[in-house]
C-alpha cells in the first residue's frame, strides 16, 4: 500500500468513533444558586490575621471558598513513637484535616483518676499534627461510639443512678469534669491561639444511635447507651430513621447544653458540628450538620446502596429526613465509609475502586467537605484492670483489632484505597478554590435511576459562570454485572453555548471506572474548552503554571481548546486536528500551550498507574509505587515492602521526568515455628538490626475463622478471615520479641460460618474434611526505607 495512504488510514482510525454513540445532556438553569452568608454562627480568626467562616454552600478559609479533606485518625488505638509517622503518611495522603475520638471510657476508667501519657497524650498528638501543618478537628463526646466498651462511657459511669445522654444534673456534672480536662489538656493549641484546632464535634449521633451496654447476656435483648426516653427509636449504626422521636426538643435542649459546657470549659473552636443524619440533633445555627454513607455497612444485609447515585445532597441529604433548614448549611462529609469493620458474622470487603465511586459521587453531588471514618485503622486498647477488653463485644468486633480496611490499616500499610483516593484529594487541594461555589446539575433522568441499572450512564456536572466540571462513574457496590460503557458523548446546554464532549466521536468509561472532566477551565490565561482526561493537580515549575491530567486505562485523552485564547500549541508527542490535542498518556506526554495573553503553560498526562503514585509534597511531585512520607524541609522517605529496590520520578528536578532507580541492602530476617496440635503455632523471630529497615512485618498467608495473637501470656491482636494474608506490625514488640516467642490460636474455619453467606470467594472454599484450618506460609517482610533530597 502507498505509504501516503497508509498514513491516512491510520489517522482515520485515530479520529473516527469507533462504537454507536450514546448522548446524555444537562441543563443549566436559567438563574444560578442562590449562596447565604451571615446567617450562621461560625467562624474564627487566628492570631496571624487568618480566618474561617461558612457560607450556606462552602466553607472559606481566608476568604476564599476551600473544600476540607478530613481523616480520622484515633490516637488512643496506635503507639504514641509512631504517631508522627503516621500523620506524614496521611498528609501525603493529601488529607488537610484529622479529627479524633476523644473516649472517655480510656481518660478516666476509675472515677476521678484521669490518664493523658502515653498512648493516650491527646495534647502531644495536636501539637504533633500542628508541627506538621495538619489542621485538627477533636470530637468530644462524651458519647463517641466508635465501636468501643459502652461507646465510650465509663462502667464506673453506667453504676450510678442517672440518665445518660440527657440534661440530668449529675450526668452533666460529670461530663463538665471531662471537658474541663479535655480544655485543660488543649489549652494554647486552638485557632485562636494560632493552633491547629479548627473544629470540635459535640456528642455523637444523639437521638439517633447509640452503642450496646457492656453488661449483656447470650439470647438477652441488648441494652442501648441512650436515654431512658430514647431507647425505643434509638438505632445500632447508620440508617434512615423510622420512628418518630416524642423528645425532640430534648434532645436539642441536650445539645445546646453540652456546646455551651464546652465553651464555658475553654474548647472554642471556629466551628462546631453535630452528626445530622437519620433525625439527628443538631446545634441550630451554631454548628454544622455532617453526613455520612456507608455503601458496605456491617449492621445491615448486603444489598445495593442508594450512595452510587447522583443527587443534590444539600437538598436531599443520604439517611434524611433531618431536623435542619436544609437551605442554611453546606453539605460536610464525615463519616463515608470507604472502609468498614468486621463484626464476626458480618465481614464486608471494601475495594478501592468502590471508595472512589463512592467520593466521586459525593462530590457530584454538591458535597463540600470530604470526611472518612476511619482513615487509619488501629488497635483497641485492653482494658487497664486487665479483664476484659475495650471493644464493643456485644457487637461482635474483635477484641482488639479496629483495621477498618481504612485507606492506612491497622498498622500504617496502605490498602488500596489510599490511592484512590488520594487522586480526588490531589485535586481538590488544589481545585477546590473553584468547585466549592459550583452548583450541582443533574440530568433529567437521575430521579429514575436505581441500583440496578448497569446501562445508562451515571454523571452529574457542577458549574458556575459557564466553567465547571463533570462527574461519572461506572461502579454499584454489590453489583457484578456492570460493564464498559463505550461511545459516550456529553451535551452541555450552558448559559450563552451549548458544549460537546467530545466535539467528534464519543469516549469511554471502563468498568468499575469513575471520572471528572473539567469544561471551560481557565488555565494560564488560555481557556481549555474541555479534556477527556481527568485533572489531578498543578504546580509552578519554574514559573511556568504545570497541570497534570490522567487517563484510566482504555480512555484516550484529548483536549479542546478555545483557539481564540490560544496564540500556540507545542506539540511534540500526540497529534493535533484544529483546536483539538489527542495524546498518549505517559511521562512523555507533555505539550505547551502559549495563551493569547503571551502566558506558558504546560499539560502532562500521566497513566492511571503512574497517578495512582503521585504524591505531592509542596511544589514538587514523586511518583513512585513506594509510600512517600516527607522527611524535613528538604528531602523525603520510600518505603518498600518486601523489596529493596526502589523507582521514582522526583519533579521537577535536573532530571526532569526520569525515571530513578535505587537499591538497598537486603537483609535476612526469619521465623523459626512450631506447630502444637492443629491449632496452635509457635513463634520466634531473626530480626536484624538495620538503617535501611524501618519496620518488619509478620505475614501469615492463613484459612482459618479467627486467628489470636499472644505475646507473654497476654493477647496482642485478633483476626477474622476475609481472604487476605494477616500483617502485623512488629516494632511496637521490638524489645519483647528479642526475649520471647509469639503463638498463635486458631479456629477452623467451619461450613456453616455465618459470614460465608455474603462471602465473596465462599464458593472456592473446600469444606469436604468438614472444616477448613490451613497456615500456607510465614513469612517476615522488611519495610525497607530510602531517604532521598529534593
Amino acid at each position: 500500500m502507498n505509504k501516503n495512504l497508509t498514513g491516512l488510514v491510520a489517522a482515520l482510525i485515530v479520529w473516527l468513533p469507533l462504537h454507536a454513540q450514546k448522548v446524555y445532556e444537562i441543563d443549566v438553569p436559567s438563574q444560578p444558586k442562590v449562596v447565604k452568608e451571615g446567617h450562621l454562627r461560625l467562624g474564627g480568626k487566628s492570631p496571624d490575621g487568618g480566618s474561617i467562616d461558612f457560607t450556606s454552600f462552602y466553607m472559606r478559609e481566608n476568604g476564599l471558598p476551600t473544600i476540607p479533606v478530613m481523616g480520622e485518625m484515633h490516637y488512643s488505638r496506635y503507639p504514641r513513637e509512631q504517631w508522627e509517622e503516621e500523620i506524614l503518611k496521611i498528609k501525603a495522603g493529601g488529607v488537610t484535616v484529622i479529627p479524633t475520638y476523644v473516649f472517655w471510657c480510656l481518660h478516666e476508667p476509675y472515677e476521678g483518676e484521669f490518664h493523658w501519657e502515653k498512648n493516650l497524650d491527646l495534647r502531644h498528638f495536636v501539637e504533633l499534627c500542628g508541627r506538621h501543618g495538619m489542621k485538627v478537628i477533636v470530637r468530644i463526646g462524651p458519647f463517641c461510639h466508635g465501636e468501643i466498651r459502652n461507646g465510650g462511657l465509663p462502667d464506673w459511669l453506667l453504676s450510678k443512678p442517672l440518665d445518660i445522654r440527657s440534661n440530668d444534673s449529675e450526668y452533666l456534672s460529670y461530663v463538665r469534669r471531662l471537658y474541663q480536662q479535655t480544655a485543660d489538656q488543649l489549652k494554647g493549641l486552638y485557632y485562636q491561639d494560632g493552633g491547629p484546632i479548627i473544629g470540635c464535634q459535640i456528642e455523637n449521633e444523639h437521638q439517633h444511635s447509640a452503642g450496646y451496654m457492656a453488661i449483656t447476656y447470650p439470647e438477652e435483648k441488648k441494652d442501648m447507651t441512650s436515654a431512658s426516653y430514647d431507647k425505643d427509636i434509638t438505632k445500632i449504626g447508620v440508617s434512615v430513621q423510622d420512628r418518630r422521636i416524642e423528645n425532640r426538643r430534648l434532645g436539642d435542649e441536650h445539645m445546646m447544653t453540652l456546646k455551651r459546657m464546652a465553651e464555658e470549659a475553654g474548647i472554642i473552636t471556629p466551628f462546631y458540628t453535630a452528626t445530622g443524619w437519620g433525625m439527628g440533633a443538631v446545634l441550630g445555627n451554631e454548628g454544622i450538620p455532617v453526613t455520612a454513607a456507608y455503601t458496605y455497612p456491617f449492621w445491615e444485609k448486603p444489598r445495593m446502596s442508594q450512595f452510587c447515585m447522583f443527587k443534590d445532597l444539600q437538598k436531599n441529604p443520604d439517611y434524611g429526613n433531618v431536623r435542619y433548614n436544609l437551605d442554611d448549611f453546606p453539605s460536610f462529609c464525615a463519616e463515608m465509609g470507604v472502609g468498614i469493620q468486621m463484626i464476626y458474622p458480618s465481614r464486608p470487603i471494601v475495594t478501592a475502586q468502590a471508595a472512589q465511586a463512592l467520593m466521586v459521587r459525593t462530590l457530584g453531588s454538591g458535597s463540600n467537605g470530604i470526611g472518612y471514618y476511619m482513615y487509619h485503622g488501629g488497635s483497641t486498647p485492653k482494658r487497664t484492670d486487665g479483664i476484659g477488653y475495650y471493644s464493643e463485644e456485644p457487637m461482635g468486633c474483635p477484641k482488639i483489632s479496629y483495621d477498618f480496611q481504612a485507606p492506612l490499616g491497622e498498622f500504617g500499610l496502605e490498602h488500596g484505597s489510599y490511592r484512590y483516593l488520594r487522586l480526588i484529594h490531589h485535586f481538590v487541594n488544589d481545585f477546590g478554590d473553584l468547585l466549592a461555589p459550583m452548583e450541582v446539575l443533574l440530568p433529567a433522568s437521575a430521579a429514575a435511576m436505581t441500583p440496578s441499572n448497569c446501562d445508562t450512564l451515571r454523571y452529574s456536572a457542577r458549574e458556575k459562570d459557564g466553567s465547571g466540571f463533570v462527574f461519572m462513574i461506572n461502579f454499584q457496590d454489590h453489583d457484578l454485572m456492570r460493564h464498559d460503557m463505550d461511545g459516550l458523548q456529553l451535551r452541555l446546554n450552558l448559559r450563552g453555548e451549548t458544549l460537546t464532549i467530545p466535539a467528534e466521536g464519543g469516549f469511554s468509561l471502563p468498568k468499575d471506572e469513575s471520572m471528572i472532566l473539567p469544561f471551560n477551565l481557565r488555565m494560564g490565561g488560555s481557556l481549555l474548552k474541555y479534556s477527556t482526561a481527568q485533572l489531578l493537580l498543578k504546580i509552578d515549575d519554574a514559573g511556568t503554571e504545570h497541570y497534570f491530567f490522567f487517563a484510566p486505562d482504555g480512555v484516550q485523552p484529548e483536549y479542546c481548546f478555545d483557539m481564540q485564547t490560544v496564540q500556540r500549541l507545542s506539540i511534540s508527542g500526540g497529534k493535533r486536528k484544529g483546536s483539538i490535542v489527542r495524546v498518549q498518556a505517559g511521562l512523555g506526554s507533555t505539550f505547551e500551550v502559549l495563551s493569547s495573553t503571551g502566558n506558558r503553560l504546560k499539560i502532562t498526562t500521566l497513566t492511571m498507574e503512574q497517578a495512582l503514585n503521585t504524591t505531592k509534597i509542596g511544589n514538587r511531585l514523586v511518583i513512585t509505587p513506594a509510600t512517600v512520607v516527607e522527611d524535613g524541609a528538604d528531602g523525603f522517605r520510600l518505603l518498600s515492602l518486601g523489596s529493596p529496590s526502589f523507582d521514582y520520578v522526583l519533579y521537577p528536578s535536573a532530571q526532569g521526568m526520569k525515571v530513578r532507580h535505587a537499591e538497598v541492602a537486603p537483609v535476612e530476617a526469619s521465623a523459626e515455628t512450631r506447630r502444637v496440635g492443629t491449632r496452635w503455632m509457635g513463634m520466634r523471630m531473626n530480626l536484624p538490626e538495620s538503617a535501611q529497615v524501618a519496620e518488619y512485618f509478620l505475614q501469615i498467608d492463613y484459612t482459618a475463622d479467627v486467628v489470636h495473637c499472644f505475646l507473654n501470656n497476654e493477647l496482642i491482636h485478633d483476626e477474622f478471615y476475609h481472604g487476605a494474608p494477616w500483617r502485623i506490625g512488629l516494632k511496637r514488640y521490638a524489645d519483647q520479641l528479642r526475649t520471647s516467642e509469639m503463638s498463635f490460636y486458631f479456629r477452623p474455619l467451619r461450613k456453616d460460618a455465618p459470614f460465608l453467606e455474603y462471602y465473596p470467594s465462599a464458593e472456592t472454599l473446600d469444606f469436604s474434611h468438614g472444616s477448613i484450618l490451613d497456615i500456607n506460609t510465614v513469612t517476615i517482610l522488611p519495610l525497607y526505607q530510602l531517604q532521598c533530597r529534593f
